[in-house]
């Protein structure tokens, strides 16, 4: 009995991941890989009592040999008596479409198929030929790209109802498996080009590594990404406990946190908790990257708005961050400034203040910035309010202007950040963006006594 079969046969009981009467799709594109685990999942059809159904992808790109593979996999299957269904794609043009890679359309529209063959089926599972080789590929993969500790994890021997049998055996024990079962499997010649990044670790990397520097490194990195998923979920375990208790509310589209118990915990929990808390929204969140949740967690503690990629948005509102997902919801705020009177602007998270004495409170606050006006100039009780269309301000002693939307473009400012930016107006007439760009018009003369100051400080400088 070959090594790769009794591998096999172990991670499927170590993992659990069938039961007896389990109905399974799995992907057969009729490589070394998939064929074995065709194969093997045979194997154990009596003793399991399954029930196995394929699916093969024809990703419209390699012509004449993609061909030949879809009559290979569908040659193997009616020999094995499982039923198989052939998709059709142009990859190629989805890729254009959606302006990512072919290797990233290509399985988006396989795991789209497996999972709709799941579902006509009723299946319990999707059964995919992931083996040590890939895993080992995926680690270097996400280290490059700067991956935290889940990415790091690797490929995971279960995810949902993904099944991964041969995730514990090398490639060369899975083409011996097949050498021993006498079963021919397709190559594809894409394999060996290196126009993608796998397929270049595949081929220059991992042989490199194991002739240079360590001949078990292949084997080595797969030991550590299992460490690792431990470590991993006994983190996301504690970040679990943590967000059950500063959830204050839970509604279909949106999650409620006490900010203040949010800042009070680990970092490295609260990142996982931003996670967590925008995948009980929906569970598609590879567009949320460690900038976006960085973000989420300075609104947290600083107060503000934040707009992300898939729908997802977050702001605070007293003293309870909101993760939501839906349509952006209306930001506007306005707030009057009188004499002497701080102000707390929430949406910015800073406070505010209005005064004809320069040094008002300087010994018991760190200003981030004060700024002086012409006090004559400003004949109506200046408010402080977020950005209008069409909104413009003086920009010259001529009195030109421009318009704030170009201020925002010329200064790159982000889109999602230039609701909460404060405009500090009095009348209809702009006196400041703060922080962005001051009136003209409103700068102070000579004379000393007719400057106003509006001082202004973070919150979490109070």
């Amino acid at each position: 009995m070959s090594g790769m079969y009794l591998k096999a046969v172990n991670t499927v009981k170590k993992y659990n991941m069938l039961f007896k009467g389990a109905k399974i799709v799995t992907g057969v594109s009729g490589g070394a890989d998939s064929t074995a685990l065709l194969l093997f999942l045979c194997s154990l059809k009596e003793s399991y009592n399954l029930e196995i159904y394929a699916v093969h992808v024809h990703h419209g790109i390699r012509g004449e040999e993609a061909d030949r593979d879809m009559r290979f996999v569908e040659d193997l299957c009616k020999k094995l008596n499982v039923e198989c269904t052939v998709k059709h794609h142009d990859v190629v043009s989805i890729s254009k479409e959606k302006g990512i890679s072919e290797e990233e359309a290509g399985r988006e529209v396989r795991y789209k198929d497996f999972r709709e063959e799941l579902e006509k089926r009723n299946a319990d599972f999707i059964a995919v030929a992931h083996n040590m080789n890939d895993q080992a590929e995926t680690v270097i993969m996400r280290l490059c790209r700067g991956s935290g500790l889940t990415g790091m994890a690797g490929i995971r021997p279960v995810r949902g109802n993904i099944i991964r049998p041969l995730i514990d055996c090398f490639r060369s024990e899975i083409e011996e498996y097949l050498e021993f079962n006498n079963q021919e499997y397709i190559n594809d010649s894409t394999n060996f080009k290196e126009d993608y990044t796998r397929n270049r670790i595949r081929l220059n990397v991992l042989p490199y590594l194991s002739s240079q520097i360590n001949s078990s490194a292949m084997e080595n990195i797969a030991k550590s990404a299992v460490l690792l998923r431990e470590e991993d979920d006994y983190i996301n375990s504690l970040a679990l406990e943590k967000l059950n208790e500063i959830t204050v509310k839970k509604e279909k589209n949106s999650v409620s946190l006490n900010s203040e118990k949010l800042c009070r915990i680990n970092p490295v929990l609260q990142r996982r908790i931003i996670r967590m808390g925008l995948l009980a929204l929906k569970k598609d969140i590879k567009d949320i990257s460690l900038n976006h949740v960085d973000s989420v967690l300075k609104i947290a503690s600083k107060g503000g708005h934040i707009d992300m990629p898939s729908g997802f948005c977050a702001d605070i509102s007293c003293g309870i961050l909101k993760l939501r997902l839906g349509k952006t919801q209306n930001h506007d705020f306005l707030y009057k400034l009188e004499l002497d009177k701080p102000v707390f602007v929430k949406e910015c998270g800073m406070y505010f203040l209005m005064t004809k004495n320069a040094e008002f409170l300087k010994e018991k606050h760190n200003y981030l910035y004060t700024k002086v006006f012409d006090c004559d100039k400003i004949s109506i009780n200046p408010e402080i309010r977020n950005r209008k269309n069409g909104d413009k301000i003086i920009i010259n002693k001529n009195g030109g202007t421009k318009k704030l939307k170009d201020i925002f473009i010329d200064k790159k400012i982000p889109k999602d950040e230039r609701d909460n930016i404060p405009v500090i107006v009095t009348g209809k007439d702009i006196v400041s963006v703060w922080g962005i760009r001051d009136s003209a018009y409103f700068m102070p003369g000579n004379n000393k006594e007719n400057e106003l100051f509006i001082h202004a400080w973070r919150k979490d400088y109070d």
